[in-house]
């Protein structure tokens, strides 16, 4: 079921006022929010409109691609610290025939509502210290701000973020429909990030529940949109779970000792990187799950790394083989929004694609070298998510002194080979979405497509490239009426617009 909005639509001119409005954080955000400097917020709205595109569009690229960030970190002059905290914005580019079509729109939650109806932010860290109290006490500090990633099922389009249900929004003209619990199956939280396994026809999924038992809340989502409650597993800590993976016969997740500071949560206190604790002592703990029968469960502690995103995990005889971009500690979650050419950033660890093979039995876990590309934000072809794969895509990251050092990257595990789409420093390259050229073309026979963000210039384009020849540069290049906010993650619904 869908949870519908409980105030009427807010007339443009609100959110205009929203935008252009004036007034006051409290003073703890006012000092955080003056260094989240390097996203842009969204500037205006706009339903489907035509976009230019230069080059040409691949015969037969056709679909939607969604995508979904941080669109507004600022409301009424005010600025909230940290971009997890900004009201979250889906933007969408249509391709067919040639030609390309986009709309960008800011997701209107039941808090967003409530906030531009009033005139005046009512959630979050930036209120004063008293009215945050009374809140919390009152149990109305919580806003779902939608802001992570794009999720479809059944024809149904939704977006995700960690701390909340789903939102829901209309496909077609990407209208707010409001909060859902997936017909009366999901608890207080969905996570941001679902594992389809292709081979099952099924998105699989967690929510954290806190509380003084903490769980692991576990869900699976069939290609028809029907959901369905797997059952729990407890957790030893409130910790910030960011992502799992999922293969055909487990489901994997490697908790961090990343542990939330409930107090300063609870109570919105400071920026969002100011409500985790990474506790290294801990250790990162292995916990693989049966996944037709959650009761069974292997867990054993490692030691401690951290991971913010896995491109794809897949059944090895009695081992489980997952590739992720591996950190050692929790620094980027600081970073996130801030421009990376800032000296107090120079410190600040890059993630690694690196494989793990997991031996629950013996309880190990053993790291392999995958070529030592440094990115985020890891993809596989859809077509094998869950199954052996052999070739994951990525936004990379090379050294400073390279006037070209960001890209996407093409990784063959098997071989090796690594192959770059080239960007220059201040293009910001956002996941790379895998479009297969057909649904019988080989693994990784295709077309990538990515949203790059020019700072400098505040431009912002989709740019498509063969996922084959990414060195050749892009076939085109789809072209935004506006400086995009950056997107965290996107989804492509093939099929005529």
């Amino acid at each position: 079921m869908s949870i519908a909005l409980s105030a009427p639509p807010v007339p443009d001119a609100a959110l205009d006022a929203a935008f252009a409005g004036a007034g006051r954080a409290s003073p703890e955000a006012a000092r955080a929010a003056r260094a989240f400097d390097h996203l842009a917020d969204l500037e205006a709205e706009y339903g489907f409109t035509p976009l230019a595109v230069e080059g040409a569009l691949p015969d037969g690229l056709e679909g939607t691609l969604f995508r979904v960030g941080p669109a507004r970190a600022t409301l009424f002059g005010v600025r909230v610290p940290h971009p997890f905290q900004a009201d979250g914005g889906m933007l969408a580019v249509r391709l067919s025939g040639g030609r390309a079509e986009g709309a960008h729109r800011l997701v209107r939650s039941r808090g967003l509502v409530e906030e531009l109806a009033a005139g005046r932010r009512l959630y979050g860290s930036t209120l004063s210290w008293p009215t945050r109290v009374l809140r919390a006490l009152r149990g109305k500090d919580r806003k779902n701000v939608a802001n992570t990633s794009p999720f479809v099922a059944g024809g149904r389009l939704f977006a995700l973020v960690e701390s909340a249900r789903p939102t829901e929004l209309d496909p077609a003209t990407l209208d707010t429909l409001g909060e859902s619990d997936l017909g009366g199956v999901l608890g207080p939280t969905f996570s941001a990030h679902p594992h389809r396994v292709a081979a099952r026809k099924t998105s699989y999924n967690f929510g954290v529940r806190y509380g003084r038992a903490p769980q692991l809340d576990l869900y699976a989502v069939d290609d028809e949109g029907r959901a369905r409650a797997l059952g729990a597993v407890p957790l030893p800590a409130p910790v910030m779970l960011h992502d799992f993976c999922a293969t055909r016969r487990h489901l994997v997740f490697f908790v961090s000792p990343a542990v939330i500071r409930v107090a300063r949560a609870l109570l919105h206190w400071g920026g969002f990187d100011s409500w985790v604790r990474f506790e290294p002592r801990r250790g990162t703990e292995v916990i693989v799950v049966d996944i037709d029968d959650v009761s069974r469960v292997r867990r054993f502690r490692v030691d401690t790394f951290f991971q913010w995103h896995f491109a794809n995990a897949y059944d090895d005889g009695d081992d489980l083989v997952v590739d992720l971009v591996r950190y050692s500690g929790l620094g980027t979650l600081g970073a996130i929004g801030k421009d990376p050419d800032r000296p107090e950033l120079s410190s600040v660890e890059g993630g690694v694609l690196v494989r793990h093979r997991v031996r629950a039995a013996r309880e190990q876990l053993l790291a392999e070298d995958l070529g030592g590309v440094r990115g985020e934000f890891p993809r596989c072809d859809p077509r094998v998510e869950g199954e052996r794969h052999g070739v994951v895509f990525l936004a990379a990251e090379g050294p400073a002194d390279d006037p070209q050092g960001n890209a996407i990257a093409r990784v063959d595990v098997g071989s090796g080979a690594i192959t770059r789409a080239h960007l220059e420093r201040h293009e910001l390259p956002s996941e790379p979405v895998f479009v297969p050229r057909s649904p019988g073309a080989p693994e990784g026979d295709g077309h990538v497509l990515a949203l790059v963000t020019d700072v400098k210039a505040r431009k912002s384009a989709v740019h498509v490239w063969d996922a084959a020849h990414l060195d050749d540069g892009p076939l085109a290049r789809v072209h935004l009426p506006h400086a995009s906010p950056q997107t965290f993650h996107g989804t492509f619904l093939p099929g005529k617009s």
